[in-house]
Order: C-alpha cells, then structure tokens, then sequence
C-alpha cells in the first residue's frame, strides 16, 4: 500500500515555486509587522526625551532602533522581493520551474529559521550589541547566528532565481529581451550576491572576537553596530529596493498601453545599481587615511540623483497621455507610481544630508532617507501583489482593499519622512537614546511637535502592514478562483497562465 505525505511533509518538502512565493511573501509580511512596531515603540520614546517612559535605559530604545532596521531589510523587504521573483521570473522567461527548485526551498527554511532567530534574539536582550553592553553577550551572538542564516537564505533563494534567468529561460529569448521585473531582478541579485557576503565577513568577525574569550576589538558590543550599519543605510538600501523599477515599469507600461525601450530602461537599471553599492563604504575600517562617510555617499547620491530620473524620464512620457490609460488598472497603477515617488525622494534627500555644511549626516534625516527607500520598496510590492496577484495566490484579488492598504502605507511614509527630515535640522540624532542630551536636541516645543507628527507617521505605516496583512490573508483564504487574465495584456506571465488553463 503506497503511503500518502502528510500535509507538513508536503509543506516542508515543496519545491512549487508559487507555493514558495508564498511562503516567502507572507512570512516576510510578518518580518514587516515585527520591524513596523519596533518603530513605532522608537518614535513613541522620541516624543518625550525628558526621561524613558517605554523603555528603561538608552540601551534598550538601541536594541528596538536597530531591530527596526535590520528587519527592515533582512526579514521583510528582501524576501518580499524574492518571494515575487520566485513566482514570476520563471513565467516571464518562458521557464518550466526554477532552476535548483531544492535549493530554492531549503533556502527559504534556512532563511525562516534565521529569522525567527533574530527576532528572538533582539527580544532576548541581544540584538546587534549596545552602546553601554548591557545586552546579553550570548544573545548577542544568538542574533548574529540569525543574520548569518537569514543571509545564506536570501543568497541561495537569489542564485536560483539568477540562474533560471540565465541558463533556464526559453530558446530565442535574449537577456535583453526578457520583461523589465526580470532584468531588475538579474541586476539587483546580481548585486546582492556581491554585497551580502561582505556583511558575512563582516557578522563572522564580530562573532569569532565575541566568542570564548574577552573581545579584542570587533567583538565589542559598543562597536558591533558600526562594523553592520552600512548595510542598512545610505546608499545600500537602493539596492534591496532595485526590483521595483522593473515592477513600475511592467505596470505603468501595461496601464497606457505603451512598451517603454528596454536598451535605456535597463541602462538606467544599471546604474542605480552602480549607486546603490555600499560595501565598500565602511569608515570603522578607515585606519586614518582622509577618507570619510560623507564622501562616499557624496559621490552616491550625485550617481543616484541622474540614475532614478533617467528611470522617471523614459516612465513618465507613458503617462502624458491619459487618453490611453486604461481605468480597470487604476490601483497597481497608482501604488506603482507613488513607489516611484518615494523612492525619488528617498534619493533627494539622502543628496542633502551629505551637504558638510547643513551637518546631518548623523541626525534624524538619515532615518527619513532609510524609511523613504525601503517604504518605496514595500509599496512597490503592494503595487506588484495588485498586479500578479491572481499568479501568486490563484485566487481572484480585491483592489480595493490592496489601495486603501497601501494609500494607508504610503501617507504613513511620507509623513515620518518629512517629520523626520525637518527635525534633523534642528539638531536631533539619528539615534536619540532616552535623553534630550542623547539626542541633541533642547526640547522645544518645535523638536516635541515633529517628534509627534513622526509617531503618526509611523502608526499609519503600521495600521498599512496590518491591512496589508489581513488583505492577503483574506484572498489566500478565500474561494473564488482567479480570472484569468484580469488586465487583457499582452506579457509572457499571463501568457503561461492561459497555456497551464487550457492544459
């Protein structure tokens, strides 16, 4: 009698690259929602600087402010990234399944377990280290064993995608020829692999000085987070959110009917790419030669700056003619082209706070660039879940909610950012401690007054992951089957999926 796998054998053995999609998008839904209250407790605590009223020392308003960040990227926007390219590259490129669809998926496990690991390690009293080391040195190292498994995750998911673009796209489709999403995805994997392992060597350090033995240097908790920050701020992030110039492309360039020319599209790609490469950025190396942050991110954001408009330029004249805009695709269209505006601003402003002169590199205006960047990525991934939703949970989807979802996300953003960007220039750090001496700051009614319009800011973006979350959930679960082709387009996804129906 032939056995029958058990409904966890088929979940932890599936190698279905829609079914992993999922796994990856709604866990990493999850990442977000961690990542989204550990900055809503920060921005809590920043209201009144006079004295803790959240949390007891400065040390633990540090552990929440970096868990914010480094779950930014490493639990929610790189898996919601991945988790889209998993379900789409393979359509787009003519594809029958994933190239290594086994180590696709053990690559997800490895990356889920890593995770949960650092989120139990963060709320362990680890974390990344503290000023004062007053975490908990084993739960330090707990949280850095987490990062590391997140990384090789994310890695290996990304070289399965990669190399399904390059060895397992159909016959007679070019690398220059394949849709814009699967281009972006090529450039920014491609661009991860080159970075992600540096942030390994550069965990691995601190791990190894940590371990054993009385650190030596690296293994200090006071420096552990500056030998990791360049990975979680300006200019890298451009790279975890380079996918959503290919999104934006594929739905404003369905949405008016008008193919926008892949050679400028994908040199434009390109050198946003080039921008967003901050490995090498790492002043806690800088051993006195004249070498400084800003200068890096100078020169970043001056190749940021022409990069994401030549994008806008060759996106934008698409959009001239509203005559040709097709109505039924008014949410991803919208959400897609509000993504593109943050992340425009996100550049803007990460080109002003290296301006010597106005001293913000180290205040409050560099969490609006992060938020601004990274929340342009997000909403990018809402746009994308409005646009191949029915491919990624075959189930018929509900514009309306995913809008109001991201409209919510998305003035949540904009909000924090200004608030945030504004207060900089009063003085306020980046990270502000508990005390208005931490954060530099006098106290005015001013700082107090920003402080609490970045509170709101950050309550909405939570109240969008929350709707976000309850949205997806709700079509996961729900019964009626998708449509078809919802958008009557012409592109090789929905072109797949028609074939797989009348098979």
């Amino acid at each position: 009698m032939k056995n029958e796998s058990t409904v966890v054998e088929r979940i932890v053995t599936t190698t279905e690259s829609a079914t992993l999609s999922r796994y990856w998008m709604v866990s990493a839904l999850i990442g977000l929602l961690f990542s989204s209250v550990a900055g809503l407790l920060v921005s809590l605590e920043r209201i009144d600087l006079s004295t803790a009223s959240i949390f007891s020392t400065a040390d633990d308003v540090f552990q929440f402010w970096t868990a914010h960040r480094v779950a930014l990227v490493l639990i929610a926007v790189l898996p919601l990234m991945i988790g889209l390219a998993t379900a789409i590259v393979p359509r787009q490129v003519g594809a029958s399944r994933l190239v290594f669809p086994r180590m696709s998926a053990f690559s997800f496990w490895v990356w889920l377990f890593g995770a949960l690991i650092i989120i139990i390690g963060f709320l362990a009293n680890g974390g990344v280290g503290t000023p004062e080391a007053t975490s908990e040195t084993q739960s330090v190292a707990l949280t850095l064993v987490g990062v590391l498994l997140a990384i090789i995750g994310i890695c290996g998911a990304s070289t399965s995608v990669l190399t399904t673009i390059v060895a397992g796209r159909a016959p007679g489709i070019s690398l220059l020829n394949i849709p814009a999403f699967s281009w972006s995805v090529l450039v920014a994997g491609t661009m991860w692999l080159a970075t992600l392992p540096v942030l390994v060597a550069n965990t691995v350090l601190v791990y190894v000085d940590m371990r054993g033995r009385a650190p030596v240097n690296f293994g200090s908790e006071a420096v552990v987070w500056e030998q990791l920050s360049w990975a979680f701020t300006h200019p890298q992030v451009y790279l975890w959110v380079l996918p959503l110039l290919g999104i934006v492309a594929e739905i404003i360039s369905a949405a008016f009917k008008n193919k926008i020319s892949n050679p400028f599209l994908f040199t434009a790609i390109g050198l946003t790419a080039a921008a967003g490469f901050g490995a090498y950025a790492q002043t806690y190396f800088d051993i006195g030669t004249p070498v400084f942050e800003e200068a890096f991110s100078i020169i970043q954001a001056f190749i940021a700056i022409p990069a994401v408009l030549l994008v806008v330029a060759f996106i934008s004249p698409k959009i001239k003619d509203l005559k040709g805009f097709d109505k039924q695709t008014t949410t991803p269209a919208v959400l897609a082209t509000l993504s593109i505006v943050l992340l425009l601003h996100g550049v803007v402003v990460g080109a002003v706070h290296v301006i010597g002169p106005l001293e913000l590199a180290t205040r409050s205006t560099v969490s609006a660039q992060i938020v601004l960047t990274l929340g342009a990525g997000v909403l990018a991934c809402m746009a994308a879940f409005s646009w191949w939703g029915e491919l990624l949970i075959g189930k018929s989807i509900s514009q309306r909610k995913i809008l109001i979802s991201g409209l919510t996300f998305h003035f949540g953003v904009g909000i924090f950012a200004v608030a945030d960007f504004l207060v900089g220039f009063t003085g306020q750090n980046d990270f502000t401690g508990v005390s208005e001496f931490a954060a530099g700051t006098d106290g005015s009614s001013w700082v107090e007054t920003l402080n609490v319009i970045s509170f709101i800011g950050s309550l909405l973006i939570l109240l969008g992951v929350i709707a976000a979350i309850a949205t997806t959930v709700q079509h996961v679960l729900s019964k009626t089957p998708a449509t078809g082709n919802p958008w009557g387009v012409d592109a090789p996804e929905w072109k797949s999926k028609e074939k797989e129906e009348v098979a």
